[in-house]
């Protein structure tokens, strides 16, 4: 029998069976199925499901939390017949233009349509931004510790190979975004691509008067800028869809993606550009205004509320927060410092009930939900033990929370995107030594302290703990 192939059957059946799917994904720990009607899900079912850790309804998806080893799970809900939303986004006919399912649209409200659209362009750029970001941290160190001098032709290299990721990042933004939008991949990178243009970049450092057909261009350097694609994107796939109507059968072929690159391009550099250029300098001003002189109350708030967040599947908003910090400043000191706040801290306050307990199957599973939420994976430990056992959760966001004050109040800064004990290595920047140094306190603060308030906080009642191991075992359980 295949590994997780009752579990999958049972998922199906709880949501109604086979007919009722549309389509699944998966992030790092959740399935997340596109339901034909919602209502025919049966959720307590679902719920009492060996593996299932939780369920999680929103306007558009159905989620359910597995853990780590989701990837798996959804693999074989994949070959049980349900179809692979990630490989349904776009598939182009052989005239150029999108094909998508005919499939009603559902109802939800225009925030969350923007929310689910924004990180569904934004998420998949996480891993080149880390492994850039990683490679900044290692020039980094290597000046620190005079590996290598900043003249050298190996630092020089690697130097624009980290660049690569930021730099890039409109064209990273217009092949996801045009997944999103189910346009044309091959022209959306191109249309954003203009934008990078060693020509037009030139000529905006000369600093002499752009325009195009007597209008004006504003000269902007759109290297390592989000919103500016995002929007040309979007505004692209009306006019796609436009120009599809009014071209003949015939000449599909040739018009359509001619007609589309000529109107989107020069829209994007006359109008679409500017405006997401102002728009990203907003952003920039609201998040140095949250990380200003009282930025560690923001911090701390976000650490103490993350798991809540989380349970909400909101803290996928705030993707959009962190990528554009990223983008502009290469770095990161709000969203995803409380994150690691957040997650240590539910990673002591779980490994503690693993110490306390005198249960041999609450010690097991507690110790694997702890040592997940630690490197970042946190719905097992949040739904599996601290939710269930109500008191290691309070020690948790208060612990996080004084950590996250520490580290507003430290001016705690990431030069690496991640959110885990990873993280260790993204301290090391422009800020030097002393960033370091407060990043490893805060780290440490969050483990210990929730360890320790739990320890003090959670009774060791047999047989409150008992009935709580049991779900969380069957959250981490592996069927075969």
């Amino acid at each position: 029998m295949r590994k997780y192939q009752q579990l999958s059957k049972e998922i199906i059946q709880g949501l109604g069976g086979m007919d009722n799917v549309n389509s699944a994904v998966h992030c790092a720990t959740r399935l997340r199925f596109d339901l034909k009607d919602p209502a025919a899900a049966k959720l307590d079912q679902l719920k009492e499901i060996d593996g299932v850790v939780g369920v999680n309804p929103t306007p558009t998806q159905l989620q359910v939390i597995i853990g780590s080893h989701v990837g798996e799970v959804f693999e074989e809900v994949i070959h049980q017949g349900v179809t692979n939303g990630d490989a349904e986004v776009k598939k182009l006919s052989s005239d150029g233009t999108s094909a998508t399912p005919n499939r009603p649209a559902k109802e939800t409200s225009i925030f969350n349509k923007v929310v689910d659209t924004i990180t569904g362009c934004m998420t998949p750029m996480i891993p080149a931004l880390t492994a850039a970001g990683m490679i900044k941290v290692i020039l980094s160190l290597s000046t620190t510790f005079n590996w290598m001098s900043t003249d050298s032709s190996t630092y020089r290299v690697l130097d624009f190979i980290g660049d690569g990721a930021f730099y890039f990042m409109p064209i990273l933004l217009a092949v996801f975004a045009a997944n999103k939008f189910k346009v044309n991949t091959s022209i959306a990178i191109i249309v954003v691509g203009v934008f990078l243009h060693p020509n037009f970049s030139q000529w905006v450092a000369s600093g002499d008067p752009i325009s195009f057909l007597g209008m004006p261009i504003q000269g902007v350097i759109y290297a390592a800028s989000v919103i500016p694609a995002l929007l040309t994107i979007w505004v692209m796939s009306y006019i796609e869809r436009g120009v599809d109507r009014i071209t003949p059968q015939s000449l599909k072929i040739l018009l359509n993606p001619t007609l589309t690159l000529l109107i989107t391009a020069p829209l994007a550099l006359i109008v679409i550009g500017p405006l997401g250029n102002y728009a990203g300098q907003g952003l920039a001003w609201v998040i140095n205004l949250m990380q200003g002189q009282l930025g560690f109350i923001m911090v701390a708030l976000l650490a103490a509320a993350m798991p809540f967040i989380v349970m909400t599947g909101m803290h996928h908003a705030l993707t959009p927060i962190f990528v554009a910090s990223f983008a502009a400043t290469g770095t990161e000191s709000l969203i995803l410092v409380a994150q690691i706040c957040a997650n240590l801290a539910q990673g002591g306050a779980t490994l503690a009930v693993a110490f306390k307990s005198k249960e041999k199957n609450v010690k097991s599973i507690a110790a694997a939900a702890g040592i997940s939420a630690i490197m970042g994976i946190t719905e097992p430990a949040l739904y599996g033990i601290t939710m269930k056992y109500k008191k290691p959760l309070v020690a948790a966001c208060i612990s996080a929370g004084i950590s996250g004050c520490f580290a507003g109040l430290m001016h705690v800064t990431l030069y690496v995107p991640q959110n885990s004990l990873m993280a260790i290595l993204g301290f090391s920047g422009d800020k030097g030594t002393s960033n370091v140094i407060a990043g490893l306190i805060m780290m440490l603060m969050s483990v210990v302290l929730s360890f320790v308030l739990t320890l003090v906080l959670q009774k060791d009642e047999k047989n409150e703990v008992a009935a709580p191991a049991e779900k969380a075992a069957e959250g981490l359980a592996v069927h075969s």
